[in-house]
């Protein structure tokens, strides 16, 4: 497994000779507010959690059109998803996403998309993973202090903090710095997950990922 981060809710992840991009974003998304570089691949396969724009860019760069979105088998890679609300209020405000968990090789890595609330049934979904993909920048997603309370309730061996403040992304949303004050576990920093350094990264840590 590898696994890097491209900037607000997208990643890199090579899993058992399957590399997937995770709600990759469109350059210039939302009228030019976000300014992250362009995303690059070949790819095997993405995968989106909702189509906005800043989550479901499609560039021909990326190196594939297959898009999974119901559970299936690429290789020996097992993708599964569940239906979450992107806001507090049932989806009233923002609407619904679509939480992934991609399986293989003994790690399943869950990509939570703009997660707003979970309840019971979310969290026994998620429960299982050993990479946590969580949202903590808040106004359209989970606080810092949510986003913690369910990392810690989901028990990941590693939680990885996304969609936080970016100052080339212009939305209003928190700095990482509110997550990890709440977060009771180690931190680490790192520019990416890899297997050889999984057994060294604690178990029950956060790691921060290095942004492109």
């Amino acid at each position: 497994m590898r696994l890097r981060f491209l900037g607000h809710a997208a990643f890199d992840l090579a899993l058992c000779g399957v590399r997937v991009c995770l709600d990759p974003h469109r350059p210039a998304a939302l009228g030019g507010r976000l300014n992250l570089p362009p995303i690059v691949g070949p790819f095997d396969v993405l995968t989106y959690s909702h189509r906005h724009d800043d989550h479901c860019g499609w560039t021909a760069a990326l190196g594939t059109t297959r898009v999974v979105d119901r559970p299936s088998t690429v290789g020996a890679v097992g993708f599964d998803f569940r239906a979450a609300f992107h806001d507090s209020d049932g989806g009233a405000r923002m609407g619904m996403v679509r939480m992934t968990a991609i399986s293989g090789g003994g790690h399943r890595v869950v990509h939570c998309g703009d997660l707003g609330a979970w309840d019971g049934a979310d969290l026994a979904w998620l429960c299982g993973a050993s990479v946590l993909l969580v949202p903590a920048g808040g106004t359209y997603t989970l606080d810092g202090a949510q986003a913690a309370q369910l990392a810690s309730e989901v028990g990941a061996h590693v939680t990885v903090p996304m969609h936080c403040a970016d100052p080339r992304v212009d939305l209003p949303l928190a700095a990482v710095d509110g997550f990890l004050a709440a977060w009771p576990g180690p931190v680490v920093r790192a520019a990416e997950i890899g297997d050889d350094g999984w057994p060294a990264l604690p178990s029950g840590a956060a790691v921060v990922l290095a942004p492109p």
